[in-house]
């Protein structure tokens, strides 16, 4: 197995447990009321997932221009 093959299993595991977090959440008691730590913890499963398939992504708030890719930006300047 290579580094490549590593990380995109473990990417594909880390979204389906922020998935499956986030559907026990809603159907546990009180149903439809989700806990902000758990919030918080699904979307870091995201924000791990993310990182390991290399989306790197960011809101540029000067120009309003919406979320830009790190790699594009560095291009323009």
């Amino acid at each position: 197995m290579n580094k490549t093959h590593i990380k995109e299993i473990i990417s594909v595991i880390a979204f389906f447990s922020a998935i499956v977090i986030g559907f026990i959440a809603l159907v546990m008691p009180p149903q439809g009321i989700i806990d902000a730590s758990v919030l918080w913890f699904t979307a870091q499963l995201l924000v791990f997932t993310s990182g390991l398939l290399g989306i790197n992504l960011s809101f540029d708030n000067l120009s309003q221009k919406g979320i830009t890719s790190k790699n594009n930006s560095k291009e323009h300047d």
